[in-house]
């Protein structure tokens, strides 16, 4: 088999042993990674890769937002939240605010940390 199927086969075979709060985890990281490059690549003056960053990262937001379960009560103000992110995130790629971007990469990686303690206190049976 070649390698690059291996690594293929490894990488979906990982995905479908996590669980759905690693899941979250794992698509904050991508987020977080995107925007992270994508203020990169904007002070590098890549603008289209820039904006192309923060596609994705929009795009992860929005699969977070539909992923949420609307019967929980914190379900409306996340929400609201990743609504808030992905609309500030196309904000600040058109007007190429870096300030704005990291303000939004911030807020990424609070979540990202908050969901990971979420996670890990689930799984220890705290919650």
């Amino acid at each position: 088999m070649q390698p690059a199927n291996l690594y293929a086969q490894y990488k979906a075979q990982s995905l479908e042993t996590l669980t759905n709060g690693e899941i979250i985890v794992k698509l904050f990281e991508e987020a977080s990674k995107q925007i992270s490059t994508a203020i990169f690549l904007t002070n590098q003056g890549e603008d289209v890769k820039a904006y192309n960053c923060i596609a994705k990262a929009q795009k992860v937001i929005s699969t977070l937002a539909l992923s949420l379960d609307m019967s929980y009560g914190i379900s409306l103000p996340l929400s609201d939240l990743y609504d808030f992110v992905h609309t500030e995130l196309g904000k600040a790629i058109t007007s190429k605010d870096t300030a704005l971007m990291k303000s939004m990469l911030s807020m990424v990686d609070e979540l990202k940390v908050t969901f990971r303690q979420a996670e890990r206190m689930a799984r220890a049976g705290r919650f």
